[in-house]
């Protein structure tokens, strides 16, 4: 789990998003309200589907980002997350610890872990697919 986060104000252009992850060598950023409060995240590809191919790049990274959350309990197990991951189709979650965002692991920290746990990803997500 990835512990130092970056976080983009939802009234950031996605071009300011996309400088900040180029510039940070991350695909992703916590998307933070008026309050500081973290509640969704702006991934490359959300930048990419949702704005570029579109051709809406005027839009802000609120307009683009993925919301909710979606995010897993620090006490929780690694194939917990491995499973949460394929049955919502996402590449990364959020680590809460007790209501608060701690920080974020990806796929690839999984691999990393634990490689046979990418079967698990991969399996639960087709399965979710035929649903």
């Amino acid at each position: 789990m990835k512990t130092t986060l970056m976080t983009i104000d939802e009234n950031a252009s996605i071009y300011d998003a996309a400088a900040v992850m180029k510039k940070k060598n991350v695909s992703g950023l916590i998307v933070t309200n008026a309050k500081a409060e973290p509640y969704a995240v702006i991934t490359d590809a959300d930048i990419v589907n949702r704005a570029v191919a579109p051709k809406k790049m005027n839009a802000k990274v609120k307009d683009v980002a993925s919301k909710p959350l979606i995010g897993i309990d620090a006490n929780r197990d690694i194939s917990e997350a491995a499973k949460l991951m394929g049955n919502r189709d996402v590449k990364r979650l959020v680590v809460f610890k007790q209501h608060k965002v701690t920080g974020i692991i990806t796929v690839k920290d999984i691999i990393r872990i634990s490689p046979s746990l990418y079967d698990l990803v991969a399996e639960t997500a087709v399965a979710q697919a035929a649903h």
